[in-house]
Formats: C-alpha cells, structure tokens, sequence
C-alpha cells in the first residue's frame, strides 16, 4: 500500500499532504518510505506552513539558518501555547537615581528614572540571517536598544545595550520626547526613523557601533501661508508606518492635521522632501476641529487609514486614485448601532488601528482594519464597500475598558492592551482555523477540561455522538475532539500585571510590537518602562524533566530573563512580573454586555523556583465558602513535526 501511495504523480501527492491537519501526520508519512521522505522533506513542510498558516507574515527561511521542518516546529509549538495562554512577563525599567550624580536641566537627578513620566513606544526586528533581535523605545527624549544575537539551543545569546541620550543632543524632557518609532532598511544596515513631540523626523543609525548617529532629516516643506499655530499643529508626529514595496521603502508620517508620505533617503542625503502632503484642513470632509491620531498603509499601498478624533465620522482613509490623494469615509457606526440596538460611542481611539492580513504575499495587501473604540468595542472593517462584512468584538467581563493599542496575527488572534492599567487580552478572530493544537492530542470519549468560563454561552451537550475515537474514513471525531474546536473551549483571555513597583500598577499600555509573525515573544510599551511577554511552555507533569524545553526551540532565548539583567550603561534592569489570568468569554458584542455577570476564576502564575514560586503551571483559584483554594493546571502533551 506504502509503494502504491508513493507512485503517484506527485502533483497529486502534494494535494495529499497540503490536506494532512497536523504535523504529527506529516512526519508519520515522511517515514513512510524513502521517496515519501524526500517529498515531504523538500515540499512537505513547506506546503505546511502554507496551508496550515495561510494568514501569517512568515518569511521563507534563511539558507544555512532555518529550514521548513523547523518553521512548521515553532508555529505548532507557538499555537499550543497560545491556546493554552501559556505567557511569561518580566518588565524592563530605568534604574534608579543614584546619589551624587549632580542634577539635569529638567531638576532631575543625574540617571534619574523618569518613571512614569514618559510614555514608551516600542519597535522590534528579526534579522533570520544573523539570528539577532532589535528592540528599541523612546523613552522620553532619550532612545533605547537591546540588541540579542541567538547562538543556538541550550545556549547564552550575546546581549548588548546601547542608547541615545537627548541631553547630549541637546534635547529635553516632554516637548522633545519620541511619540513614534520605526525599524527599517536602510541600504545594507539597520536604521530607525523616529518621530518627536517637536516635530522632527530623522533617520538613525541602528547599528551597535554607531548606534543613535544621524544619517537624515526628513524635511516638512511648511508652507509660508501658515500661521504659527496651524505650523506647530502640523509639526507634532503622531505615527510612522513604513511600506516595502519593490525593494523601496515608503514612510507615512501622521502630524495632528496632515500626512505626509516620504522615501527613504539616498546615500549622502542628509534632508529629503516628502513625496506627497495631504492637508486634512483643506479637505472639505474634515471639520476644523479634527485631529489626525494614526495613519496606516493598506492594500499594499493603495489607500491609508486614518483615525481621527472631533469628527462625526472618525475612520477615514485615502485612496490612490490617477488624480491624487481622495479621502473617504470608512466608519459605520450607524450600523453597528442598529445591529447591536445600542447607542455606541463614535470616538475611535486614535493609535490603534491594525490593517489584518489573510493571506501570506497578496498582492493588493489587505482592506481589512481593526480598530478601537471608547465605548469599549473593537470592530474589523472592510474599507472596499458600505457593505462591508463587519464584526464586532468586546471583553464579556469588563466591556467598558478601552483598548489603546492593538497588534494582529493575522486572522489567527489579535493583542490589545491600555484603558485599564498593566494589562493585555488576548482575542481569537473567531473565524474557521486551518490549524488546531488539539488535532495531534489523543482521542477522549470526555469533554474537553477544565471547563472554562462563557458568560454569554451555553456549553455544547454532544458532539461526535460520545465516540471514544474518530472515524477518518467517514470523516467522524471522537467526543472530545468534536468539542474542542467549539468556540466555548476556546475562550478569550486577560492577563493582570503586578510590578515590582507600586508605581508600576497605575501605569497603562500605549504601543505593542513584535519582530515578525514567528516570533514567540512580543513587546509592551508601558508608562515609565517595556515589558516583554514571551511564550514558555508549560509542564505536563510535576515535578518536569530537568532538560525540558520551555521557550521555542528555534526562535526562542532560553536565557530571556537573564539577558535582560541590568548591565553597566545600559540604565535599565529586569523585574518578573506575576500575571494573573483571566477567562473573558469568547469576544463577541452583546446587548447583554451592559449588566453585571458571574466573575470567572483568577489563574495566578507562580513562577519557577529561581522566582521564588513553590510550583510551575497556572494556580486556579476557585471561590468557595471558606475562601480559596488552590489546585495546579496540567494538560495533554504537546504536539511537534518530531514527537
């Protein structure tokens, strides 16, 4: 049968494995036979990849680095850990003062912490060639890198820190602060583009050995018609979002009442002009009280979302036509409204827009955009029709708190943070998935467990009619994998973060970043400091093995937390954090979402003993009579191209 299955043309072949649902399968086909092993091995994993995470920004990997079966290995790994909300927080913040060091311009202490004066945003990069993070933030006036160089499993990675300081540059506090940053390429180097409260936009040099240096101006052109006032409104740079298209890199720059739209600068340049300035006020369509929050790139280029504040109608964008830049109206709030019988409140918040892309390489880009709003909702919006196929998603706990920043995966989930202190929640778009951790699990004739908390849904009685295994041949799954790609087994999640600092517990979520779709760690610009999340496998057993993996087996820093220990210059320290974990329902909008509910139980995390924690894995804490009580959270082990 093994020899009949493999002379098959292999066009064919390939249809077999593009429909194989996990990567357990996979493997068990490639060791099949010789000629099985050599098609899977050199298309297998690829066509894997593809199918199974269609809607992930994932580059093909790097010769001599990374190679399919190890991309398929980290995204099945990655999967299984989000589902199971398997995260690890540490925060990293400024030092404090030390004594002595004299006093700054602003009446700080010399290496002072500026606390929660300054509100960070963040960006990171991947380089797959050199295997080296780049993680940068404003800070104030002042610039932040951490550079990290992988060396391997079970191995130290080389970590760096450097940093721009605004004194020296003759900048100060608040009204030169950074308010946005970017990573690009520029030529064969690193380089960032950061934009300032003050109105400048320069491009830097992100390499270590010149890390901060300027390479260029961005100039505004101002024009002499403007008075003063209506200059420094323009001036301010609220956004940068940078558009790869061709080997060229366009940089949209968002002021409080234009866009501005520049190429990156040749070598040698030291000021560029922008390409293209749109002028919201000379647009019959803005009131004059509107100000520009974001802009982003969409449809590869073709139109720019714009989120606005003071408007009736705050999502807008403009679109590319023969003629020039032509703005248009994107917002149906009118429509949410009657849907959902409720009167919504029509104030977007201005820095979260998030274009989601479905497929990997479309060619127009997406249409698709996710944004936040103030009465708590956040809606996806196609900007291509009035008609456009809207959802609408809401914590089902707390359905008030604002989200001020979101990041997408995809169609695969999304992150929001902000409007409610240290906290970010973790939604599933709630769309059909090509890939399910559960798939590659054992069969069970049980529902799924624990039972989690839906506060707006009835579990599903039956599915698979109790079967205790799946039936392939006619198409049939046992009980428990019947149920567990139901949306009631998959609920949404809100992690509480409590600092090492009573300061720290009032702070808020302004930017979140990730250096690519792969990643397994993401980046939380806070006030007064970054917190990085990373994905940490949990153990299936206590005590676990002494040489089980925790992080990502490719992608991952087995040392995260000790790499980000303070060092001499850097100015900054690591601190764990414990996150406290929340079932916040499956994410829809509901007339009901008004009325008080049934809290769900708090996971707290322990930590692993170097943490001081007694235990590894979740701590339930249920409600009873008596108070609490405790209980460790293990689950099925993990599935993988080699397990």
């Amino acid at each position: 049968m093994r020899h009949q299955l493999a002379e098959l043309p292999d066009d064919v072949l390939l249809l077999v494995l593009a429909n194989l649902d996990s990567a357990r399968d996979l493997g068990a086909l490639g060791r099949s036979c010789r000629a099985l092993h050599h098609l899977v091995a050199h298309d297998g994993w690829r066509i894997f990849v593809k199918t199974r995470f269609p809607s992930l920004q994932v580059a093909a990997p790097a010769t001599g680095r990374h190679t399919w079966p190890q991309l398929a290995e980290s995204l099945t790994w990655q999967s299984r850990c989000w589902d199971r909300r398997a995260l690890q927080f540490q925060a990293l913040l400024p030092l404090p003062p030390h004594p002595g060091h004299g006093n700054r311009r602003d009446g700080r202490p010399q290496g002072a912490s500026r606390g929660a004066r300054f509100l960070s945003v963040v960006d990171a990069g991947f380089d797959p060639r050199t295997q080296q993070e780049l993680v940068v933030w404003g800070a104030g006036e002042d610039i932040v890198a951490r550079y990290r160089q992988r060396q391997g499993r079970d191995r130290v990675s080389k970590t760096s820190w450097h940093r721009s300081d605004g004194k020296a540059l003759g900048l100060g506090a608040g009204y030169d602060d950074v308010k946005a940053i970017k990573i690009v390429r520029h030529g064969h180097e690193q380089a960032l583009i950061t934009g300032r409260h003050n109105g400048q936009l320069a491009l830097l040099s992100a390499e270590p050995d010149r890390f901060g240096a300027q390479i260029a101006l961005f100039d505004p052109v101002p024009d002499p018609s403007l008075n003063s006032q209506r200059s420094s409104e323009q001036d301010t740079i609220n956004s940068l979002d940078v558009l790869y298209d061709g080997g060229k890199s366009l940089v949209v720059a968002a002021t409080k009442s234009c866009v501005r739209i520049y190429g990156l600068p040749e070598d040698g340049a030291v000021e560029t002009a922008p390409l293209t300035t749109y002028d919201l006020k000379e647009d019959n369509m803005t009131p004059s009280s509107a100000r520009l929050g974001h802009a982003k790139w969409m449809e590869g280029g073709g139109s720019i979302a714009l989120a606005l504040v003071g408007s009736k109608d705050p999502l807008r964008y403009l679109a590319l036509t023969p003629a020039g830049w032509v703005q248009h109206s994107a917002a149906k709030s009118a429509r949410v409204a009657r849907e959902f019988n409720v009167k919504h409140d029509g104030t977007v918040c201005p820095n979260s827009l998030e274009p989601v892309h479905l497929h990997t390489g479309a060619k127009r880009g997406t249409s698709l955009l996710l944004s936040a709003w103030r009465d708590g909702t956040i809606r996806l919006q196609d900007l291509r029709t009035a008609s456009a196929f809207d959802v609408v998603y809401q914590d089902n706990v707390d359905p008030w708190s604002n989200a001020e920043a979101l990041l997408a995966y995809g169609s695969e989930r999304f992150i929001t943070g902000g409007g409610d202190g240290p906290t970010i929640k973790i939604f599933d778009f709630r769309w059909t998935k090509d890939y399910y951790h559960t798939t590659g699990l054992p069969c069970l004739d049980r529902a799924p467990f624990p039972r989690p908390h839906q506060p707006f849904m009835m579990p599903p009685t039956r599915a698979g009619g109790g079967r205790a295994r799946c039936d392939h041949v006619r198409g049939q799954a046992c009980h428990w994998h019947g149920l567990s790609r139901r949306i009631y087994y998959r609920p949404n999640a809100k992690y509480f973060l409590s600092g090492p600092r009573r300061s720290f517990r009032s702070s808020s979520v302004w930017s979140l970043a990730r250096a690519s779709d792969a990643a397994p760690n993401l980046y939380v610009g806070v006030s007064g400091g970054v917190v990085e999340a990373s994905l940490e496998q949990c153990p299936d057993t206590y005590p676990p093995p002494a040489d089980a993996a925790t992080v990502d087996p490719n992608f991952g820093f087995d040392d995260w937390r000790a790499a980000a220990a303070a060092v001499p210059g850097s100015g900054y320290k690591s601190r764990a954090l414990v996150p406290s974990l929340m079932e916040i329902g499956d994410g829809y909008s509901f007339r009901g979402n008004d009325r008080s509910i049934v809290l769900s139980d708090l996971l707290t995390h322990q930590g692993p003993r170097e943490w001081g924690g007694r235990y590894g894995g979740l701590m339930r804490h249920h409600r009873l009579d008596n108070g609490y009580q405790q209980e460790l959270d293990f689950e099925l082990p993990v599935e993988g191209p080699y397990s």
